[in-house]
């Protein structure tokens, strides 16, 4: 049984210039995992808390030098010089150590880095890919597969310049093609919208997850330039590709009411629904994310009732991975599909359990990254290991995304030479 040699945690920036945390595991046989921590910029409002230093002299309040000083000091102290018999037995600990309902005491961001750390090490150290070790802590007995991806070609609300409603415009290669054939698509599409956005005059620059981030009229307008750019790739909506949105509606719900610029005066529940509804006959929408507030209890299950059959309804900011969140979803025929996300909870182990509990519950499952990433690659790892059902990781582009998909990429040609499907 390895022994954990040490524990270190230093500060360094996520893909927005905003710190996060770097923790280094190392076991007595010199096995080493080395994680790194994303935040999210949407965030719903029962996320696991991301300790911040809120020091106005640092960072502009964001510095992570408190939750580093738990890691290297309160669970170093503790955790060091013990034999690590599993990961479920240390993410218990950490839980317990930081003895608080949301990780108020430790912050999820100084758990997660632990948590993913030491998974990495004890994956070295059974000599094991972590994706395979992962599927061990998940007990996933089926074939392993690399998860359909979910491209976010175009970025609005608070991953864009403002001027759309909505979160996400999605690309879904269809799932029926290998994940390398899924990439090729993704980024002939990406490349052809950039060309596309320029003949037309729009803005092309990206946004937080590699999205462009045009400056369109409507939210109908972005779909449209989803279309039209898988047209002039050769590929075909409904066969090829299928169409997704991340509505992350939190963030234009006002007053109790929806306000998009799609329409001219706010809109209620039902109304909004009304308008999902007509959008999804027109596109044909595979993914439908957050498209209600994240208290909106009656209007999801009303739209999932309405839509559920069709399309995957996708909790994020509803569920934020959290147990009592989808026990209530699936109680009240809230969602059909959940995101998973394992900062929004704090440790490897508690994602699992949220993972375990919407699969029994018959939905999708989504393993996603965060809008602030690094170069970590866990994530990837991760959502083979789980069985999710799809990935999302933004865009074909910048090198925090890229990361993972050509993690993917090097797993999809491992699990085919090894006669993995």
């Amino acid at each position: 049984m390895p022994v954990l040699k040490s524990l270190i945690a230093r500060e360094i920036i996520d893909s927005r210039a905003t710190p996060t945390i770097e923790v280094v595991a190392v076991l007595d046989d010199g096995s080493t995992g080395v994680s790194s921590v994303p935040s999210g910029a949407s965030t719903g409002t029962y996320e696991a808390l991301e300790l911040r230093d809120n020091d106005p002299q640092r960072y502009l309040g964001k510095g992570v030098l408190t939750a580093i000083s738990h890691i290297n000091t309160e669970i170093a102290s503790k955790l060091v010089g013990l034999p690590i018999e599993s990961l479920s037995r240390v993410d218990d600990f950490l839980i317990r150590l930081d003895g608080t309902p949301n990780k108020t005491h430790l912050g999820a961001n100084a758990i997660l880095g632990v948590s993913t750390s030491i998974a990495k090490a004890l994956a070295s150290s059974a000599q094991k890919p972590l994706y395979r070790f992962l599927a061990i802590q998940a007990q996933n007995t089926q074939p392993l597969f690399v998860p359909s991806p979910m491209f976010n070609m175009i970025n609005g609300g608070k991953h864009g310049a403002g001027n759309l409603d909505f979160q996400e415009f999605f690309i879904i290669p269809s799932h029926l093609h290998s994940f390398a054939s899924s990439l090729e698509t993704g980024a002939v599409i990406y490349k052809n919208m950039k060309k596309l956005l320029a003949r037309r005059g729009a803005i092309h620059s990206v946004g937080d997850e590699g999205g462009f981030a045009p400056n369109l009229f409507t939210n109908l307008d972005a779909l449209e330039v989803l279309v039209e750019a898988s047209t002039e790739s050769n590929r075909k909506v409904g066969v090829d590709v299928e169409l997704g949105l991340d509505l992350a509606a939190n963030s234009f719900f006002k007053d109790g009411r929806y306000t998009i610029k799609d329409r001219s005066s706010p809109l209620e529940t039902v109304e909004f629904i009304d308008y999902l509804k007509d959008l999804n006959e027109q596109y044909h929408l595979r993914i439908l994310e957050d498209p209600l507030h994240e208290d909106d209890w009656r209007g999801w299950s009303i739209l999932t009732s309405t839509l559920g059959g069709q399309t995957s309804v996708v909790g994020d900011d509803l569920l934020v991975t959290n147990p009592q969140r989808v026990k209530k979803a699936i109680a009240e025929k809230a969602c059909n599909a959940i995101l998973v996300k394992p900062n929004q909870i704090g440790t490897i182990s508690e994602t699992i359990a949220v993972i375990h509990q919407s699969r029994a519950a018959g939905w999708k499952i989504i393993v996603s990254h965060r809008s602030g990433e690094t170069n970590d690659d866990f994530i990837a790892d991760f959502a083979v290991g789980v069985g999710a059902d799809y990935t999302k990781f933004g865009a074909p582009d910048r090198g925090e995304r890229v990361a993972k998909y050509n993690r993917l990429l090097a797993i999809e040609v491992e699990l085919n030479a090894a006669g993995t499907p």
